[in-house]
């Protein structure tokens, strides 16, 4: 049929994305045959969408007589109302025959089309019996009542039969309803426990057939199968226009969710396909020419895939006249909108009740975000978000920081496309300072929500947004893409933190604003940002500790050559991949807090500043320990371990070491004044816990000063040049230098002193603080380590009361009393 209609196809490669290279090499020999068929090709795709166009009249014409709102009688509903209820049946079922049974499912081009069309004739409609449409948006109030709830659709803040029983007096009270009343919609069966929608089909399916099976109560069941089909054409449940429509337009956003945005995603899958059969034709037809080897097969080659571009050229007519049209782009707008209106009303009005919103409207939000940009574009991807619709576009934002781990919404999927949705603004140069545009109350409630202790995988998901907030003002923290994975293909398919961590999206500025609100929420409180980074450490070590354990695990992995590699394995390779990632995720964020207010955060909250070094010299002697390890993982390929390198990893810590040290590195030390008098006590204080740490090792930073290698092993930030500037390399060598010049006083003044005098637990540092009552004395930096465990001396075991100053035992460091130990 299509190949009667579309005789002549036309495809190109001049609008598809390739290197410079194979444009000038591709494009130059494209056979000039099918460019003269452009014109034919699009004339007859004109031709066949003025066909559809009338056929879609028709549709319209018939859709208009169904929702008639003048046709009621005393005893009977109007026409729309009747449709209205009957499309809420219609949905239910086409969404239970599919989780039953996909052979029963309507197709999904059909499905497509019947929401198009009737998305198009509502907003006609609406447009001439409603004066205000700019603001349009879904009654809440069917959000919350039985006759409208889908079987199975989670809600945003939990089930619907929990949420209907905990705000039932709200509900009553919203509706005007006696708080002693029963609901006329809940009709008691004695059937089971479990929930029957009486007023869907499934429901229906399921009143059926209990009535075959219980003879005794027959009479009783045929009565409230009648009370179902009566309630449809009865006056019980409201009819005016506003709730009718609302009726209809939360039917269509859930036709939407069931079948339409799938579909569209299939659609645009042949966008796709069509350009990578037109590069796979044009690489085999420029071999088959500037070549005289195979080409009996080549031949072959060229003709299959011909006959699948031709094909898929023909599809894509078909979809260019009927789906890819500014009218449909319109259409989801307006969906859009509503949707984006109805959330935002829902939020600011309803109070708890906002708990009672259907999951798939958060799910078509980001949905119809990602698809709309260049949607009538042969060439759609999904990397953006809309950006050309400024005032949706901000609405969209506007939400998204409203409601981002908002308390009410419990469901983990809304909260995750939540996230989702905001990282993806914060990849965008445009939709970044559309996002820094939403209101000041907004961004900061957001900010302060992310600081708020919460479940670990939320969690990452979350500081996952800090992190891109901080993209381009970190140390060296500019790329799009890790340096090892420039010019490597990597799967899209995964966590949303492993697929931004791979490509952190396009070159944009910093997100200056919203660094200024989280500076502003350190500010004003500073109890959440010390919890806040104190959980961070925690998460840090966690994650490191358990990404340098499973990297040891791995590295035998596929050793002996063999492709297989067992559920067990793949399960350990994918958690090291991740943990990695969570561990360079923590260190931007603890980098950006730190370097936001260093004093309230880290140095006036006691053992949090030994705590950042201890966990910084940890990584710093692993990972160096560990080059062998690396080398080998980066060769071998293994699934999930194409994010794990040395850059990111060490790029980070050392922004953290920047950070903590920034203000006490002295760009004058230099051996030339290192006859100047030098006390223990002269050692700046950050500097000192530093250098002070057992674990802490010069060596371990050497990677600042080698020299660039060929093959970048041993690793140096000397070969990334092209990612790191001059000023930054201006700053770690200073920052080298300064720790180098004070390790050598310090080491000078340490054997200065009186062994008696050393910590019995470092031997580095002067015994400066005494525990209480056994009298033992440490220095302060271990003592401070030792009390995140345990509240019994180090020496005798004997109970910790507190803790005082060496030189003045009337200052007391630590005051326990009776306060219990920590839990080991």
């Amino acid at each position: 049929m299509l190949e009667k209609m579309i005789p002549r196809v036309y495809w190109s490669i001049e609008n598809v994305e390739l290197s410079e290279d194979m444009q000038n090499k591709l494009i130059k020999n494209f056979p000039q045959d099918y460019k003269k068929s452009k014109s034919a090709y699009n004339e007859a795709s004109e031709k066949l969408k003025k066909l559809l166009n009338q056929l879609e009249k028709l549709q319209i014409i018939f859709l208009k007589t169904l929702l008639n709102d003048n046709d009621q009688t005393d005893t009977i509903v109007s026409s729309r109302v009747l449709f209205s209820r009957r499309f809420q049946s219609f949905t239910q079922e086409n969404m239970f025959y599919w989780r039953v049974d996909p052979m029963l499912k309507l197709p999904g081009p059909v499905l497509l089309s019947t929401f198009f069309r009737l998305s198009f004739l509502l907003r006609e409609l609406l447009s001439e019996e409603l004066v205000d449409v700019n603001d349009l948006k879904i009654h809440p109030n069917i959000f919350y009542l039985e006759n409208y709830n889908f079987f199975g659709i989670q809600r945003i803040g939990g089930t619907f039969s929990y949420l209907k029983n905990m705000y039932k007096e709200i509900i009553k009270s919203k509706l005007g309803l006696p708080s002693d009343s029963q609901n006329d919609d809940d009709i008691d069966t004695d059937m089971d426990d479990d929930v029957i929608e009486i007023n869907s089909v499934a429901g229906f399916i399921t009143i059926l057939t209990r009535i075959i099976r219980n003879t005794e109560d027959r009479n009783a069941n045929i009565h409230i199968a009648d009370a179902v089909m009566n309630r449809i054409l009865s006056f019980d449940l409201p009819t005016d226009k506003i709730h009718v429509f609302s009726v209809l337009l939360n039917n269509i956003m859930f036709l939407y969710h069931v079948a339409s945005h799938r579909q569209l995603i299939e659609y645009v899958a042949f966008k796709k396909r069509l350009a990578e059969l037109s590069i796979d034709y044009a690489l085999v037809d420029y071999e088959l020419k500037t070549t005289n080897e195979n080409k009996d097969v080549l031949e072959h080659t060229l003709k299959d895939i011909e006959k699948k571009v031709c094909l898929s050229s023909r599809h894509i007519a078909w979809l260019k006249s009927l789906i890819f049209v500014a009218t449909n782009e319109q259409i989801l707008e307006w969906i859009l909108m509503i949707i984006s209106h109805t959330l935002k009303y829902c939020s600011d009005i309803e109070e708890e009740l906002f708990r009672f919103v259907p999951h798939f409207y958060i799910d078509n939000l980001l949905g119809l975000a990602v698809l709309l940009p260049d949607y009538t574009n042969i060439t759609q991807t999904f990397d953006d978000i809309i950006v050309g619709k400024k005032w949706l576009a901000t609405l969209i934002a506007e939400i998204l920081m409203k409601i981002v781990n908002d308390q009410r919404i419990i469901n983990p999927k809304s909260r995750e496309i939540i996230t989702q949705g905001i990282t993806l603004y914060l990849t965008h140069p445009k939709s970044i300072v559309l996002l820094q545009e939403v209101s000041e109350k907004s961004r900061l409630r957001a900010i302060k929500s992310i600081f708020k202790p919460m479940e670990r995988e939320i969690w990452i998901k979350t500081n996952l947004i800090l992190m891109l907030i901080w993209y381009g003002s970190g140390f060296a923290f500019r790329y799009t893409r890790p340096p090892h994975l420039k010019n490597k293909h990597v799967s899209t398919q995964g966590a949303l933190e492993e697929i931004v961590f791979s490509n952190m999206g396009n070159v944009r500025p910093p997100a200056t604003v919203l660094q200024n609100d989280i500076r502003k929420c350190i500010a004003y409180d500073k109890e959440t940002a010390s919890n806040f980074i104190n959980n961070s450490l925690n998460y840090l070590n966690s994650a490191f500790s358990k990404f340098i354990s499973l990297f040891h695990e791995i590295k035998d992995i596929n050793g002996n050559n063999s492709f297989i590699i067992s559920s067990e394995e793949m399960n350990k390779l994918k958690m090291c991949g991740k943990s990695f990632i969570d561990t360079v995720t923590v260190l931007r964020v603890i980098e950006m807090m730190i370097h936001f207010d260093r004093n309230n955060i880290i140095i006036d909250q006691e053992g949090s500043l030994g705590r950042v070094f201890q966990l910084i010299c940890q990584i710093l002697n692993r990972i160096n320990a560990s080059s062998s390890t690396f080398s080998h993982i980066l060769a071998s390929s293994l699934p999930y371990m194409e994010c794990v390198h040395k850059f990111t990893i060490l790029v980070a810590t050392t922004g953290v070491l920047l950070s903590m040290l920034e203000g006490e590195i002295n760009k004058k030390v230099s051996e030339e004044n290192a006859e100047r008098p030098s006390k223990i006590s002269s050692i700046p204080e950050i500097t000192d816990v530093l250098i002070s740490d057992p674990n802490f090792n010069l060596s371990s930073l050497d990677f600042i000063i080698l020299s660039e290698n060929e093959n970048d092993e041993p690793f140096s930030l000397n070969f990334y040049k092209t990612y790191i500037n001059k000023e930054e390399f201006e700053k770690v060598g200073d920052m080298y230098q300064h720790l180098d010049w004070y390790m050598k006083r310090h080491k000078s003044m340490a054997s200065s002193i009186n062994e008696e005098d050393l910590c019995i637990i470092c031997y580095s540092n002067k015994n400066s603080v005494t525990l209480i009552p056994c009298r033992h004395q440490c220095c302060k930096l271990c003592i401070n380590h030792h009390i995140l465990y345990s509240r019994v001396c180090f020496y005798c075991k004997g109970r910790i009361e507190s803790v005082v100053d060496t030189n003045n035992l009337s200052t007391v460091i630590h005051d326990f009393g009776t306060e219990p130990p920590p839990l080991p």
